[in-house]
């Protein structure tokens, strides 16, 4: 108990009713009250009573620092895992954790195949408390402390959980639900963008957004994009259904899409990984060659066959913004990251795609996406120059609209 606790370290002619009545004035009065009342550790309680013993006339001291003792002290939410989300219906858990109770049965199954081997950091804390822990984070906005107190962890405890699920979706489930499409289905793609278009060839939209983040301490103005506030470049190409097949971040903010595109392997490799007479599209920003294809630059002296080429472009890469939108918009996190610990951003970012994967996988839909849909683009003028091979083939795609 703390009551005994505190009256054997405090003189015990400070605890004698007569001197609380008598002796103390009503500032030394409220100060004993607070003692006795405060969850205080030994060594705090000791400072407490040196003060107490060496400043009897004076207890503004004593009182200043149980005031700030009072302050830090927030309840733990009892029992919030064990009990209150059990009793969550689908819709009111979808609500909190932004996916079906069916999606995230299929996630920790995914989990517990691939972590098998993998030993848990930190307290041995159940692998279901810790993908809840993860999925409150990147779903919601709220405080690191708070979240720690809803599951009745440290932060400390929340931190190397948040980073642990992060890591394993990235590295062993990430590999799963988003890789380039080959084969039978890079064809399914390619009919399934024919089905809402007439542009043929056509297996992906690329397009960048931009995640805001806290500014890092080192090569502040390279971070800071063209809307004035820092942020990573997010670069994915996804297909008709939503879907992402390819996602790279890491690039600071005042990067151009076209230079983030050039430090991707996709770059690199993607005249060996997008076969003859197929193509991704984009919108200005990129460079135009052979395997992607961009809008005629308007000039003001467009032909028809060129405004309509842009315009069914346009219509068939609205699917990369509503990927972003429906993205940001489920998991909120996204829209700002407060983190410092660049891997934990960039590892976040990815975790999110990932799981956006895995619901459309599920046919799990969200019902409240707030976050409006290609509300950041940022790529300015046109600026990069194509090739003649992809002048070609872009001009053939035109006459047989």
């Amino acid at each position: 108990m703390l009551v005994p606790m505190v009256c054997k370290a405090i003189p015990n002619e400070f605890l004698s009713p007569v001197v609380i009545k008598m002796a103390l004035n009503q500032r030394q009065r409220r100060l004993l009250k607070l003692i006795l009342m405060m969850n205080v550790t030994q060594m705090e309680l000791n400072v407490m009573t040196l003060l107490f013993t060496m400043h009897m006339k004076n207890a503004q001291q004593i009182l200043l620092f149980m005031d700030n003792k009072k302050s830090r002290v927030i309840p733990k939410v009892s029992n919030y895992y064990s009990e209150t989300i059990p009793r969550f219906n689908d819709r009111d858990f979808k609500s909190h954790f932004r996916l079906s109770k069916t999606t995230c049965e299929v996630l920790l199954m995914k989990i517990h195949e691939t972590t098998t081997s993998l030993p848990q950091p930190g307290r041995q804390i159940d692998i279901e408390k810790r993908l809840l822990m993860f999925l409150w984070y990147i779903g919601n906005m709220e405080s690191f402390r708070s979240m720690a107190d809803r599951f009745d962890v440290s932060k400390g405890t929340l931190h190397v959980s948040v980073k642990y699920i992060s890591n394993v979706l990235v590295t062993k489930i990430m590999p799963l639900v988003i890789s380039w499409p080959t084969g039978v289905r890079l064809q399914k793609i390619a009919d399934g963008f024919s089905e809402t278009s007439r542009l043929e060839g056509t297996i992906g939209a690329i397009d960048g957004t931009h995640i805001e983040i806290k500014c890092p301490s080192k090569h502040k103005q390279a971070y800071f994009n063209r809307k004035k506030y820092p942020s990573l470049v997010l670069l994915a190409v996804c297909d008709s259904s939503l879907n992402f097949t390819y996602v790279f971040t890491g690039c600071p903010g005042s990067t151009h899409d076209a230079g983030v595109l050039r430090q991707t392997p996709l770059y690199r490799d993607a005249p060996g990984v997008i076969p003859p007479g197929k193509h991704i599209i984009g919108d200005s920003a990129f460079p135009l060659n052979a395997w992607l294809m961009k809008p005629f630059r308007d000039n003001g002296n467009l032909s028809r066959d060129q405004i309509k080429f842009n315009q069914v472009l346009s219509s068939s890469r609205q699917v990369i913004e509503r990927s972003f939108g429906f993205l940001k918009g489920r998991f909120r996190r996204l829209i700002k990251l407060d983190a410092v610990d660049m891997q934990v951003i960039v590892e976040t970012i990815l975790s999110g795609c990932t799981l956006h994967n895995i619901c459309l996988a599920n046919d799990d839909e969200m019902f409240d996406i707030e976050h409006a849909i290609g509300d950041d683009d940022q790529n300015g003028p046109d600026q990069v120059q194509g090739n003649q091979e992809g002048t070609d083939i872009r001009q053939t795609l035109m006459e047989r609209l």
